[in-house]
């Protein structure tokens, strides 16, 4: 089979799997909230790691509630429709809707603006550039399994469609890929096993092929545009010039990957599933020596990265720390997180959850990480935490309003492997759901903010 078609299965399995996980979890996980519990951690992790409490140094700060949109209508009776894509600059807050993108204020979180799309969107950039710009893909009709035929780069802080391009030769969006730089909009696809590049400010071609010797590239924004493609007889990392976009061979990875995706691209990090791992999830991150070869391999078979044609949703980075939460034993357990060191493998510390919640990474700086504490569904507690990178100290940044509403939806949108990515910034915390298989209670798009 080939490798295109390999990951295609995979993914495609996974979201089966996220969705059964979904429906079990909203069933099922009512979950208590108590002061005691310790997530189980390796052997060899307690000897060499210290363990923080997780009893907060700061008090809580109260959120209230921004944003609540309602999931679309028509999705009961269309479950093919998507909703890709959720930013936040320093003047608004957008994502996907149904068959456009939709901007909010961020104060008080009404819709100021949308951007009708052609048909149901197939694919967004993670990131957002200085100016506002984000990437989209999207299917050039309304009807039904529309081929993802149209690409575009749009403004969110002026809420405006900058260009639209066509791509004749796009399939149906399957491990469709797109990213974007201050330079550079990309998107690349298995099932076309092809990749463009535009300027991003005009719209104008850059490539229409990935580096030769390889299938499709995978992206992921930030400086420059950075690509993952199978070349020939194993995956390599490639960077696109900033200025021509011509890409130049960055990493090759070991032999034995037989699927790997980008966790990030400054430093690079990338997740690698090694051997016959039994699962849709990597159990490897690489990092890289500036000549491309490996300098560390960390193992995280316990632990839940998260990716997918989008990156790893579940691995935040700083520049010299990774960091990853641990699995739940069972609904009743909580689990840790655990930050690694980026130059020597080594894990630094651990943070415990508190009873039955479950932590997520969510952004990583250079002083330590955000994380989102799920108390369950029903349950008080939920909020964002900022573990300090030199020991896991804790500070409570936000306390979600405890309404078993608020509690209830917050649990089935925040899934361990962030297939949905959240966002905090600025003292503000956005849920967004991208799938189609909505459920009429629990809100499309969810923020709450201390201001």
């Amino acid at each position: 089979m080939p490798q295109g078609s390999k990951r295609r299965t995979a993914v495609i399995a996974g979201c089966v799997t996220a969705a059964v996980a979904v429906l079990a979890a909203g069933t099922f996980a009512f979950l208590h909230f108590n002061d005691g519990g310790e997530s189980p951690a390796e052997a060899d992790a307690k000897a060499s790691a210290p363990t923080k409490s997780a009893s907060p140094t700061a008090l809580p700060t109260q959120g209230r509630e921004l944003i609540k949109v309602p999931p679309p209508k028509e999705d009961i009776e269309d479950t093919g429709h998507r909703a890709y894509g959720t930013w936040v600059t320093s003047r608004s807050y957008a994502s996907g809707g149904p068959f456009s993108v939709l901007g909010y204020d961020l104060d008080s979180g009404e819709q100021t603006w949308k951007v009708p799309l052609d048909g149901t969107l197939c694919g967004a950039s993670q990131d957002v550039t200085d100016k506002g710009y984000v990437a989209v893909s999207f299917a050039g009709s309304k009807k039904e399994r529309s081929r993802c035929t149209e690409f575009a780069v749009i403004d969110i802080d002026k809420g405006r469609k900058v260009w639209q391009k066509s791509l004749p030769d796009a399939a149906f969006g399957l491990d469709l890929s797109v990213a974007v730089t201050e330079n550079f909009a990309a998107v690349g696809w298995s099932d076309g096993t092809s990749s463009r590049g535009f300027a991003i400010g005009t719209g104008d071609p850059v490539w229409d092929a990935p580096p030769q010797g390889c299938d499709y590239e995978e992206y992921l924004g930030g400086r420059t545009v950075t690509g993952l493609a199978y070349c020939g007889d194993g995956f390599a990392v490639t960077q696109r010039d900033p200025d021509t976009g011509k890409p130049s061979r960055t990493a090759e990875l070991p032999t034995g990957v037989t699927s790997a995706y980008l966790a990030s691209t400054d430093p690079l990090v990338v997740g690698a599933q090694v051997g016959n791992a039994g699962g849709l999830d990597v159990n490897r991150l690489f990092t890289f020596h500036p000549d491309g070869s490996v300098r560390t391999t960390i193992k995280i078979d316990d632990y839940v990265p998260g990716c997918g044609a989008t990156g790893c949703n579940a691995v935040a980075t700083s520049k010299d720390t990774v960091y990853l939460a641990s699995r739940r034993e069972n609904f009743s357990s909580g689990n840790h997180i655990a930050a690694f060191d980026l130059g020597t493998g080594q894990r630094k510390w651990t943070v415990d959850s508190v009873g039955s919640s479950e932590m997520l990474p969510l952004r990583a700086e250079d002083d330590g990480v955000a994380a989102y504490s799920n108390a369950g569904a029903g349950q008080d507690g939920s909020g964002v935490l900022r573990l300090a990178a030199a020991d896991g100290e804790q500070t409570v940044l936000l306390k979600q309003p405890d309404t078993f509403a608020a509690s209830n939806a917050t649990a089935q949108i925040s899934e361990p492997g962030m297939p949905e990515k959240i966002l905090y910034e600025d003292g503000r915390l956005f849920f967004h759901r991208v799938s189609g298989f909505y459920v009429q209670d629990i809100p499309m798009t969810y923020a709450f903010s201390v201001h």
